[in-house]
């Protein structure tokens, strides 16, 4: 709620600071005493146009501040700021320059979020431009609250948001598609022919070796025969020699036992020689010296430089190519399979939406006139006997277009419906937007009359109503005081008037008052007490001559307004 509004050098406000209440808060003074400046300024720190006129003359700029208090956290929206111990602070300053800076909890913001922000703080009703039930798109949560209808209106509203979604889904997913289609063939073909030439890690580097060797064929095959001829077979072969020579140790050692070592050594020579040679003959065997093998593999080493030369330069880029197409042509299936997952979720979610958006229109149609009668009561009450309210259904403009109960109609966040509340303020007249009821105080009425209708429906904690007693008197009047009275039971109200069976309802009275200081004029507002407030509900009911019979009848309505307050409390107590 509205904890306390700083006003400073607002028109003919040099500075002051009201601390109000919860419940019922009223302020009368006599015409031209600044009680609406106070609106006024509290709208500036709502967002409001900005006008250096007001700037009090002599004063280079102007500044309002309002504390609220909040019981559970900020009001619901997207708002780049934090309620420090559920407390903000909304600050708007104005230069003679035109400039205008916008501050909650002292951190700068723009006028749109200080205006989202105060618009879900406190309604004004009046001759303002805050009316929350103004705004026609959220007539349809209005009226679905009133017939307990939003759990299916949030249900329809869920099911529109994932099917838009969905569609949206669909349209990406296939324009993502659409743009690699181009490159799928390619790919598929770049995929068959590497996969068809299976190509190996490292089988070029692999093939020129072969090659190199298979060039040297011939020699190679010499050198091997020419090794196996000359360590065993050829006459006087180191082989030869070495059995010769370890036939010589080996019989003198019988006379020297020193050479038995040497003997051991030889024959292990001898051995290995013997080994080497065979070797060296199987080596030369195994060399296949055959032009076509050559050619052969000259040939598929030339298929991967051809391969390597399109995809490469080296293998390892052409793997890393392959595997890259391969991915993007398994995630092109894979997206063909989504596709076709989403298309079947389209279908599930325009059925439900359909169904469920028809049921939504009928009960909003079936609860219309329950609401109507509702207001109309509240408003005939008020002094508006002749007034109608009308709960205008007609189909909504835009979202998309399904089948609904065998027609083609289109469906929104809100279901079939565009709903807007019209208003008839006197017999005879057609029912008119809420915006072009004639007078303030009509519109003040019937916005009294909706919010008693809606009950607690509305979240916005804060009312203000100023001229909401505009031609009203006598039991009218008596009776507006008591459902302002009743309304800001739930919420904080805010009531500029000048009835006395309005004023006397307040659980805190002010009174606007200019007074003179340092020869300059300028208006306050004084919190009343009991003996104050006897007075200002006596002037208010004789004007400027205050008698004693106007204090009588002020005396009077106070002591009646506080057994009525005693005998609710008593009836209010729980029996034992």
């Amino acid at each position: 709620m509205l904890e306390s509004l700083t006003i400073r050098n607002y028109a003919i406000i040099e500075e002051m600071t009201v601390q109000f209440s919860d419940g019922l808060n009223v302020i009368t003074g006599e015409t031209g005493a600044g009680k609406s400046i106070v609106v006024d300024a509290l709208e500036l720190v709502l967002g409001a146009r900005a006008s250096t006129e007001m700037i009090r003359s002599g004063a280079d700029s102007m500044s309002v501040s309002g504390v609220f208090t909040l019981e559970s956290g900020l009001p619901e929206g997207d708002f780049p700021v934090e309620a420090e111990d559920g407390i903000l602070i909304l600050r708007r300053e104005v230069r003679s320059d035109g400039n205008s800076r916008s501050f909650v909890n002292d951190r700068p913001v723009t006028l749109r979020t200080l205006k989202d922000l105060g618009d879900r703080l406190v309604d004004l009703h009046g001759q303002h431009d805050h009316q929350s039930l103004l705004i026609v798109s959220e007539h349809a949560r209005y009226l679905d609250g009133f017939g307990k209808l939003v759990p299916l209106s949030r249900e329809v509203a869920g099911l529109y948001a994932e099917y838009t979604g969905t569609l949206k889904d669909i349209e990406a997913l296939r324009s993502t598609m659409d743009s690699k289609k181009r490159d799928r063939e390619l790919h598929l073909f770049q995929i068959r022919e590497i996969e068809e030439t299976q190509i190996a890690q490292n089988e070029d580097e692999e093939l020129e070796q072969e090659i190199q060797k298979l060039s040297r064929a011939a020699d190679l095959k010499s050198l091997g025969e020419q090794v196996f001829q000359e360590l065993s077979e050829a006459e006087g072969s180191i082989e030869e020699r070495i059995g010769a020579l370890t036939g010589r140790i080996e019989d003198l050692s019988l006379f020297d036992g020193e050479l038995a070592p040497f003997l051991e050594r030889m024959e292990g020579i001898a051995a290995a020689v013997s080994e080497l040679a065979r070797d060296f003959r199987s080596y030369s065997e195994k060399i296949d010296d055959d032009p076509a093998i050559l050619a052969e593999l000259e040939n598929r080493l030339g298929v991967i430089e051809k391969m390597k030369k399109k995809y490469g330069p080296r293998l390892e880029d052409l793997f890393a190519y392959y595997k890259k197409i391969k991915k993007e042509t398994e995630g092109e299936e894979s997206s063909e399979m989504r596709l076709r997952e989403l298309e079947d979720q389209v279908k599930v979610l325009r059925a439900r939406l359909s169904e469920q958006a028809a049921i939504l229109s009928l009960k909003r149609k079936e609860t219309a006139p329950l609401f109507s009668g509702d207001v109309e009561s509240h408003l005939a009450e008020l002094g508006m006997s002749g007034a109608h309210l009308v709960v205008d259904i007609t189909p909504v403009e835009s979202g998309c277009e399904m089948e609904v109960e065998g027609g083609r109609v289109m469906v929104g966040k809100n279901g079939l419906d565009r709903l807007e509340f019209l208003v008839s303020a006197n017999p005879g007249e057609p029912p008119r937007s809420l915006v072009k009821v004639a007078s303030g105080g009509e519109v003040s009425r019937v916005m009294l009359s909706l919010k008693l209708a809606l009950g607690g429906i509305d979240s916005v904690p804060t009312m203000v109503f100023d001229e909401v007693d505009s031609g009203v008197s006598g039991r009218v009047a008596d009776a507006m005081g008591k459902k302002l009275r009743k309304l800001s039971e739930s919420r904080q109200a805010l009531v500029i008037t000048h009835l006395p069976q309005i004023a006397v309802m307040a659980k805190r009275h002010f009174s606007a008052r200019k007074q003179m200081e340092n020869g300059r004029t300028c208006t306050k507002l004084v919190m009343l007490d009991e003996a104050m407030k006897r007075q200002e509900l006596a002037s208010l009911l004789s004007g400027e001559t205050l008698t004693d019979t106007a204090l009588a009848h002020a005396g009077e309505m106070m002591k009646l307004r506080k057994e009525k307050e005693k005998t609710k409390a008593r009836s209010s107590k729980p029996k034992v």
